[in-house]
């Protein structure tokens, strides 16, 4: 063998000349405060700016005489798992050996896998609510940072999370990829403008469509800032939303909407009578009125027909009534938009799309970590605070390019970075890479977070929104 390998009783390894390779290696298991996850260092100054210890441990109990940590240092423990990227709470043994994470936390050891499921579980329907409203206080107050907002449009969809194990609501429904296996099926809430969750519930597998849809959009509308005007709001949601009850809701309230129709193929007779519009590619619109049964009154109808791809695979994947060569989507609403600005202003809702697709893949919604539902709704709700944390931090304390940057982008380029904690004197220093790409971006967040100041909620608001 040109070299070897053997564990040191030092805390320093050696090695020999690089360009003759290693001749030596020495192995040293006597350092602290290392980490791969160096710059999450960003997110728990950014945190305690938002002084989310502090209000955790003011609105949850403090722990049972049994009990090593207080409810408030899970959560957070919860939220930085999440936003580190691991996905499933089993994952997270490799934190116990990380000194740095551990530091951030500000505990003397990481729980392990069972200590931490077992808080989910231990979490009541009165902590999950103020949680959630914690949540809620937050984004109202970072709501008008860094520039005032006066508008909202909101994203609806749902997803279909497939199950495998003996979950409780875990019940057969709608599951277009995997027909036959129970599943949950939450509702959630996307606003398009600051690129935020605002609300999320979770629902058993075979709940349908529109069950909760309306209560859903009451209490999405009822966390609106009081600084925005009704009608400055828009929705934008699937048929899972297509209901009467809603569309009058809306209308009085003075909110605009587009909202896919159910059964598109019972239109085509009307959209064909009042006449297809040609636009480009092929493309046709037409627009008519129209009072589906019980509801009060008609409402404006549109009708897109766009051609059938040429790829049959592609073709397939479209899930909209298709006739001949053309696939056609129905649309209701009350905007006094041109017919095709109509479907150009709902495909806009792709953005909601994508940030589910995040949540799927980056922020582990698909990995159900309890057999009880409480601790899953608990999980969802933690889930969309973590996800809301990282926007808020790309808004607040990154470039304006970096805005529209995946989870992902944020943690490649700054949160998994490798680094050690160490001391100087009587100062603490976070040795990063040398030739770290982003260096100066990394040290202008810091600048920032250590710059940034909330404003306080408006007089008599409840949890930062205004009674209604």
């Amino acid at each position: 063998m040109d070299g070897y390998w053997r564990e040191s009783e030092t805390p320093f390894s050696r090695c020999a000349n690089v360009r003759k390779g290693l001749q030596t290696l020495d192995f040293s298991f006597e350092t602290e405060s290392l980490t791969h996850f160096g710059g999450l260092f960003l997110i728990q100054r950014f945190c305690s700016k938002l002084q989310l210890r502090r209000r955790l441990e003011r609105i949850l109990q403090p722990p049972p005489p049994w009990s090593d940590y207080h409810p408030a240092d899970m959560i957070l423990i919860f939220l930085y798992v999440l936003i580190a990227g691991l996905s499933r709470v089993n994952k997270t043994d490799i934190l116990q050996y990380n000194g740095l994470f551990v530091s951030l936390v500000g505990l003397p050891q990481f729980p392990d896998e069972t200590a931490l499921r077992r808080f989910l579980q231990r979490l009541t329907p009165r902590s999950i609510r103020q949680i959630a409203r914690l949540h809620d206080q937050l984004r109202a107050q970072l709501f008008g940072l860094p520039h005032p907002r006066t508008s909202l449009t909101f994203h609806m969809d749902s997803v279909v999370l497939t199950l495998y194990g003996k979950q409780q609501g875990a019940r057969i429904g709608y599951n277009p990829r995997k027909k036959g296996r129970p599943s949950y099926h939450p509702l959630l809430c996307f606003e398009a403008h600051g690129q935020e969750f605002w609300l999320g519930s979770l629902r058993p597998g075979d709940a349908a469509s529109n069950t909760g849809a309306r209560a859903f959009v009451q209490r999405c509308l009822y966390k609106v800032p009081s600084t925005i005007a009704r009608s400055r709001i828009r929705l934008l949601s699937d048929s899972g939303f297509f209901s009467g009850r809603l569309v009058d809701d809306l209308d009085q309230a003075g909110c605009g909407y587009i909202i896919v129709g159910r059964k598109a193929s019972s239109y085509l007779p009307m959209a064909e009578r009042a006449g297809f519009r040609e636009m480009k590619f092929g493309w046709g619109v037409a627009e008519f009125h129209f009072k589906p049964q019980k509801w009060k009154a008609e409402h404006r109808f549109i009708m897109v027909r766009r051609p059938l791809p040429e790829d049959p695979e592609e073709a397939k994947q479209l899930t909209l009534f298709k006739r001949g060569k053309y696939s056609y989507s129905a649309f209701v609403t009350n905007l006094e938009l041109q017919p095709w600005m109509v479907w150009r202003t709902y495909n806009a809702r792709a953005n909601v799309e994508k940030s589910i697709r995040e949540l799927l893949n980056h922020f582990a919604l698909n990995k159900i970590p309890t057999q009880e539902w409480v601790a899953n709704v608990a999980f969802l709700q933690l889930l969309l605070f973590a996800y809301d944390i990282v926007h808020w931090f790309k808004r607040l304390c990154l470039p304006d390019d970096y805005l529209r940057k995946t989870v992902e982008t944020i943690r490649n380029e700054f949160l998994v970075l490798p680094a050690k904690l160490s001391k100087h004197g009587s100062r603490n220093v976070l040795q990063l890479p040398k030739d770290y790409t982003h260096r100066e971006v990394f040290l202008a967040a810091a600048r920032r977070i250590e710059a940034l100041r909330l404003p306080e909620p408006e007089w008599g608001e409840k949890f930062g929104f205004a009674s209604k």
